[in-house]
């Protein structure tokens, strides 16, 4: 520690100013670094330490602890405390290391009657208790430990303490704090203290002899005179009292001088000498009872910032009591704030104002401004946890103005700073006609910032991920991000020959997610997608977001990728996209923050004010207050109103004072809209006609436009707007980045768009529109073409003034949506469509029938994929109507019927076999009967004869459309017979593989060939199955067969399991997921994942494992709301948590799924037989077995791997059903199961063997062949474990254990049960494992060891 003076004298000298420019000069050393930042840091520092100990002990004066008696804490004002200061350093060794912050300790006691010295033990617990326990050697030796110190860094400091003031007079004890005066006189002695702090320890010339302070008990007399002064307050002239009122002559020989300058904010008509030389001077009593005025006009000579010397001067001021100026201080707490604010922002609070610039620039405004720390907390958080893995969606809301955007800029600048990738793309009301402008805006910010990198490994990381990830299918969506070529070295401008798509929407949801996940797992940073102005959000886009949020890309890659947009809580309600959206993601369990930001209140806009004009928040609190009421705290209007008052001179910076300055009462008296829009709209209104005009073009093609098309559009219609454009961006009304123009804010651009009369604004877009007509043709642009076409579709119809436009607008509208479709926008092709429908005029199916019809038929396309059934009903109704053949009208029935078989499979397998009759391919009941479909079978098989492998698959095309639109009837069919009409699938399986044979290989013959495999696996001959299943999975190769692939897989597998081990065949199913997926074939896609699941499960997979694959499947179920699989999927998965142990009330609800469809009513039959048998139930298992035998009595003509599981349960329950009844009518039920296990055994003993030899001994078991049983139940398990089918392995060890009860052998049979037990456990059947050990506690306890 170090006394004031002496730390003044060191700081200074430790400065080296050798560096400064003003050195070279010859300026003093001692000015320079009394000005230079070190020592104004450390000064300031020592300056706050002691406002704020002051502060501290105005408060324990105020409220003390438990009543006791009030300590003197609060120091006596004086002119001598500077000798009373000690400032403590921070050294490397801590010796006057302050422990924590000094606003945590306790202030000093000051002693008023008694010199510190008296008391060496109350001084030394004073210091402890601020210092800490320092060593007594220390303490005694005060200054002179810092002289023992090597090199003491005085600029580095702790605290600094006001011990005790000295009092000479026994008049200046201890002042009681019940007046306000005695705070305002301890605020001006602190004052001089620091003005001997900032001025190298100088005291104020005005003072010639030591200075004392005079009592407070004058505050009435104050009072007395404060009516008389009250109207020279609002004088514009410095009033010197002294010289014009006597009234102090009561002060005895007192000679007091005031000078009241002009409140703060108020307007100031003096020039800068005058202003200096009549510089507010407060009151100050002399130690002989004068009272003169002090000056900080020698601090601002010596180069200290204005701001610190009118902080010193309105300190000083304080003398004059209840007669200061406005901007003197009234409490001690307001000087602490401010110190804190200089130290904290010195480049706002400290330093000098850059008049020259401020004079041509006038108030500039920054979104930096605008700090909301709870808001963006808020947000951060949600980005920490979804970077963590956690899938999490940050939505911040609110009117328009309140700063949304900010916040969200803000933490794009957050994200950058921690190595982050931030995108961002903005949604614009007038701009939904291009398709995923907003989302492609953004993933082209992503490759071009690949592109700029260069070759560096994570570009080339990302481009082979991606080129994998995307495969053939990354033509579609280069469509839609045009960067993606480059990225990964694809020409898309070469014509791409479409492989075929069920759903090209589905099919561009799953390479974006397949997109999104590649970046986000590859790109070695976390990626932040932010999307703006969410109200505006198309239908499509918000698809995209819920797709990329639920499911992102492939099912096991953990991803970094953060979520998060803003929306305009005013312009959605509970029909709007978004809003359903965030309720669908809630309702999977994702996580959604919500951000709400209000109006700023007025403590909000004082702060924000105080930051803008650089001066202290006491100082604007009344220009705050009336900026607050005229803009309701709403953020732009501050901003539009803060920068209007500044261009008209209302707030100016003063070149005299080195501040900004305002006329509160202009301000007060202007009149404002109340809204945000008419205030801007105003303020646009002021402004050059060719401004004006500019902007209103501007408006008609949305926020912002690139400036190579305002030049085109330029060009078109003869008019300046680049220039214009460039008046407007000077003004602040459009900013200019990245080749474009853009409003500043949305509500800039509906300003100007308002400035268009409503009537007239369709004929603006109209010939806007034209205007760019030729543009589009000349440029063949597919951007052009989608905003001329959106231009004349926002005029509209009755924009028309020439009948033969009708028929361009509407061919430029089928341009428009066959291009938006090729783009996967199915909404948006639509629109298009049904605005070309708008333009054609009466009798158009006569005079233009061909493009009536293709726009009739593609809209119709589109409308199932929006889910728009009403408009597809009247758009075929149109077509089947008016249409001039049968060939014109089977793609509107085509479509019609597949739609029909989302909501009614059995009406829609009728329309498509009356369909395919008008085509010639005729099918009735007769020919479902089983005696025809062999004779069919054998016809086949015929004509296959002729054939191998090599010359199917080299086969001729199919031209014959009616054929090609034949067999894509049929492919339908194939799936929606085996649920409703199964006799009939043999049917459709045959007739494909004829047609194809007769009239060449189509896109849908591998269909055709892997049903038809499946079929003859069926009949038993299970390799001649495979071979042809084989086929159809070659026969994808030919163009347009990747729309089946999907459903060709997943099926070839399902006969794949007859001959390779399931455990690895079953993994193929992801292969035909993907396959599905990138064809947008969703049914498909869902079907397979519940194959995969349960595959997983026969094949006896760890259940947890299994548990997981369910959820998952189920998951992407009900987010594509596929019930029909669902229903499925749900009795097997509730089998397999009752395994688990999951309690019957958290299993998933198959009640809503009923049992209507036929199939769904077998499976959940099956679930009860197997449940019951496995734990056991014989009366349940009864019931279930005759039930299950009635409903599966219908003929299944195609082999899957479920029927073997199926084989095997039924083999066995009949076997124990034997047993208990000894009706044959059970084992020859059995003995039909045992037959097809022993033939698949045969093909395949790895999955078949175990199963072969547990029935068998089973078999053996009901004929008493005890020998036979004990052989053939040890070779089921041995087998059982060698292919690894544990959970098999466990049912032989527990049906041996039955075996061996019966004979009598319970000691071998509890053995069994125990294997059985631990078997079961290890699978992780829990339940099962419990009820059976449950089972062998109660029945055998006296054969269990121990006695028990």
């Amino acid at each position: 520690m170090i006394s004031l003076g002496e730390w003044i004298n060191s700081a200074l000298k430790s400065i080296d100013t050798s560096e400064e420019p003003l050195s070279a000069f010859g300026a003093n050393p001692r000015t320079l670094a009394l000005s230079s930042d070190a020592f104004l840091s450390a000064a300031l520092t020592v300056a706050r330490s002691l406002a704020d100990q002051i502060c501290r002990a105005q408060e324990v004066e105020k409220y003390p602890n438990n009543g006791t008696p009030r300590q003197p804490y609060l120091p006596t004002p004086a002119s001598d405390w500077a000798d009373s200061v000690t400032v403590y350093l921070s050294s490397s060794d801590g010796n006057f290391f302050f422990d924590g912050d000094h606003r945590d300790s306790q202030p000093l006691p000051f002693s008023s009657d008694k010199d510190p010295s008296d008391h060496p033990k109350e001084l030394q617990d004073m210091l402890e208790s601020v210092i800490g326990n320092v060593p007594h050697s220390e303490k005694e030796n005060n200054s002179q430990d810092m002289s023992s110190n090597n090199n003491p860094n005085y600029l580095s400091v702790s605290s600094a303490m006001l011990t005790s003031p000295s009092n000479n007079n026994s008049d200046n004890g201890r002042c009681d704090s019940q007046f306000e005066g005695d705070d305002m006189q301890r605020i001006y002695s602190l004052g001089l203290l620091f003005y001997e702090l900032f001025s190298e320890g100088e005291r104020p010339a005005e003072f010639n002899n030591p200075p004392t302070v005079p009592k407070s008990d004058t505050k009435h007399e104050l009072d007395e005179v404060d009516q008389d002064l009250h109207s020279l307050h609002n004088q514009s002239e410095p009033i010197d009292l002294a010289n014009n009122l006597n009234i102090f002559d009561d002060f005895g020989d007192a000679e007091l001088k005031f000078s009241f300058g002009v409140s703060n904010g108020r307007k100031h008509d003096v020039d800068s000498s005058r202003e200096q030389s009549k510089k507010k001077k407060p009151m100050k009593r002399t130690g002989t009872g004068q009272i003169c005025s002090i000056s900080v006009e020698p601090l601002k000579s010596k180069g200290l910032p204005w701001s610190l010397c009118n902080l010193i001067g309105n300190m000083l001021d304080c003398a004059n009591g209840d007669l200061c100026g406005d901007e003197s201080y009234r409490h001690m707490s307001d000087v602490a704030s401010d110190l804190q604010r200089m130290l904290d922002k010195p480049r706002t609070y400290l330093d000098d104002l850059d008049l020259a610039k401020l004079a041509v620039s006038g108030l500039q405004l920054n979104e930096t401004i605008f700090v909301r720390e709870a808001e963006f907390a808020s947000l951060r958080g949600a980005y920490d946890r979804s970077i963590s893995g956690e899938s999490e969606l940050a939505i911040i809301s609110g009117t328009s103005g309140t700063g949304k955007s900010v916040l969200a800029h803000r933490m794009g600048s957050f994200v950058n700073t921690r190595g982050g990738i931030f995108l961002s793309g903005k949604f614009d009301q007038l701009q939904q006609a291009t398709p995923f402008s907003t989302l492609a805006a953004a993933f082209n910010q992503y490759c071009d910032m690949l592109i700029s990198e260069g070759d560096t490994s994570r570009s080339k990381k990302v481009g082979a991920e991606l080129n994998r990830a995307l495969g053939k299918e990354s033509f579609h969506l280069s469509r839609v991000i045009p960067s993606l070529s480059a990225v990964i070295n694809q020409d898309v401008s070469q014509p791409h020959l479409d492989e075929g798509c069920v759903d090209a929407q589905k099919r561009l949801l799953y390479l974006l997610c397949q997109f999104v996940d590649v970046i986000s797992s590859s790109s070695g940073a976390p990626v932040t997608l932010f999307l703006d102005d969410l109200q505006w959000a198309d239908a499509a886009s918000i698809e995209v977001i819920h797709q990329l949020l639920l499911i992102s890309g492939s099912l096991n890659k953990s991803k970094q990728i953060f979520f998060f947009g803003c929306v305009r809580e005013e312009e959605v309600n509970g029909n709007h996209p978004f809003l359903r959206m965030v309720s669908s993601v809630c309702q999977f369990g994702k996580h959604v923050t919500t951000i709400p930001l209000s109006c700023m209140d007025e403590g909000m806009v004082n702060t924000l004010i105080s930051d803008v004009l650089r001066l202290s928040p006491r100082l604007t609190r009344s220009l705050a207050n009336i900026v607050y009421h005229k803009t309701n705290g709403n953020q732009l209007f501050f901003s539009q109103l803060m920068i209007s008052l500044s261009k008209d001179g209302l707030i100016r910076p003063s070149l005299s004072r080195r501040r900004w300055e305002w006329d509160e009462e202009k301000i007060q008296s202007r009149k404002l809209p109340d809204d945000v829009a008419k205030f801007i709209t105003g303020n646009i209104g002021r402004m050059p006609a060719n401004v004006r005009m500019a902007l209103s073009v501007l408006s008609c093609f949305g926020a912002s436009a690139k400036i190579t098309f305002l030049k085109a559009l330029e060009t078109q219609l003869a008019i300046s707007l680049i220039e214009s454009m460039e008046e407007a961006a000077a003004e602040g009304v459009l900013d200019k980045t990245n080749g474009s123009y853009s409003f500043g804010h949305d509500r800039m651009q509906e300003a100007a768009y308002n400035m268009m009369r409503p009537e007239d604004r369709c004929l603006f877009h109209f010939k806007y529109g034209m205007a760019l007509v030729a543009c589009t043709i000349e440029s063949n642009d597919d951007g052009m073409l989608f905003t001329a076409t959106n231009q004349l579709n926002l005029g509209g119809p009755q924009a028309i003034k020439d009948a033969q436009h009708s028929a361009l607008i509407a061919n430029l509208n089928f341009t428009a949506g066959k291009k938006a479709m090729e783009m996967s926008d199915f909404r948006t092709a639509y629109n298009f469509f049904d605005n070309g429908i708008s333009f054609l005029r009466k009798g158009h199916w006569r005079t233009e029938y061909d493009l009536s019809l293709k726009l009739f038929v593609n809209a119709a396309k589109c409308a199932p994929f929006i889910g728009n059934i009403v408009s597809l009903k009247y758009l075929s109704q149109q077509v089947l109507s008016f249409g001039n053949s049968f060939e014109d009208k089977l793609e509107v029935l085509y479509i019609t019927v597949s739609a029909l078989a989302r909501i009614e499979t059995h009406q829609a397998v009728e329309k498509a076999i009356s369909v395919l009759s008008h085509l010639g391919e005729v099918f009735s009941e007769s020919h479902s009967e089983p005696g025809n479909i062999r004779l069919l079978i054998e016809q086949t098989k015929f004509m296959l004869s002729e054939y191998t492998d090599e010359r199917l698959l080299n086969h001729k095309s199919m031209e014959d459309p009616s054929k090609i639109m034949a067999m894509k009837f049929l492919a339908k069919l194939e799936l929606w017979t085996a649920v409703t009409k199964s006799s009939w699938q043999p049917l459709i399986t045959m007739k494909m593989v004829q047609l194809s044979i007769e009239h060449g290989m189509s896109a849908m013959s591998p269909i055709g060939f892997t049903y038809y495999g499946m079929l003859i696996a069926s009949l038993g001959d299970i390799r001649e199955g495979c071979r042809y299943a084989r086929i159809g999975r070659q026969l994808l190769d030919r163009p347009g067969a990747k729309e089946v692939a999907g459903e060709v897989i997943s099926m070839g597998t399902q006969l794949t399991c007859f001959v390779e081990p399931v455990q690895c065949a079953n993994e193929t199913h992801l292969q035909a997921h993907a396959a599905a997926m990138s064809a947008g074939d969703i049914c498909n896609a869902m079907l397979i994942l519940f194959a995969y699941s349960i595959g997983s499960y026969w094949a006896g997979e760890k259940l947890s494992v299994v548990r997981v694959k369910f959820a998952k499947s189920r998951s992407l179920m009900e987010k594509q709301n596929h019930l029909l699989w669902l229903a499925h999927q749900t009795p097997l998965e509730r089998t397999m948590l009752t395994l688990i142990g999951v309690d019957e009330s958290q299993l998933p609800d198959q009640s809503v799924l009923g049992g209507k469809m036929q199939y769904t009513a077998l499976v959940i039959c099956f679930q009860k037989l197997y449940v019951s048998f496995m734990f056991r139930q014989y009366e349940p298992m009864k019931a279930s077995v005759e039930n299950f035998i009635y409903k599966d009595s219908a003929n299944t003509w195609s082999l899957v791997y479920a029927d073997s599981e199926k084989a095997f349960l039924i083999g066995l329950a009949a076997y124990w059903m034997f047993r208990k009844t000894k009706d044959p009518k059970w084992t020859h039920m059995a003995s039909k199961s045992k037959f097809m296990m022993k033939k698949w055994a045969e093909v395949n003993e790895w999955n078949f063997q175990n199963k072969l030899y547990l029935m068998e001994a089973e078999e053996a078991f009901c004929y008493d062949d005890t020998v036979s049983a004990k052989t053939l139940y040890e070779k089921a398990i041995t087998s059982a474990r060698e292919h690894r089918f544990i959970n098999e392995e466990a049912l032989s060890y527990e049906l041996a254990g039955y075996f061996f009860l019966k004979m009598g052998q319970k000691d071998v049979s509890v053995n069994y049960f125990l294997q059985a037990h631990e078997k079961y456990h290890d699978w992780g059947a829990i339940a099962k494992a419990n009820s059976l050990y449950e089972f062998t506690m109660s029945s055998m306890s006296e054969s269990l060891p121990g006695g028990h």
